[in-house]
């Protein structure tokens, strides 16, 4: 009964997750926040889920910051990347 609820009058849970991947990237709107808020104080999966994105983004910005990615490949090794993609496609 609560999950109806949460659905009726506040975000989906899809709509609550993309809410969390967007503001990683850019700030969200007043109504935006106080949406996804109200979602997140209903809904446990969706509290679990915007920890766990919090926490792997902190973690791969930190990574990044650590190695200094060149993010060049050659062209022997882009090759290779496509063999083994088709290989296992088909």
């Amino acid at each position: 009964m609560l999950k109806e609820f949460i659905h009726i009058f506040t975000l989906s849970c899809k709509q609550a997750t993309y809410l969390i991947e967007k503001r990683i990237h850019v700030p969200l709107s007043v109504t935006e926040r106080a949406r996804l808020a109200i979602h997140l104080s209903l809904c446990k999966l969706c509290r679990v889920y915007n920890i766990k994105t919090l926490f792997l983004d902190r973690l791969m910005k930190k990574g990044a910051k650590k190695e200094g990615c060149s993010c060049r490949f050659e062209k022997d090794e882009v090759e290779r990347f496509k063999l083994d993609v088709k290989e296992k496609i088909l």
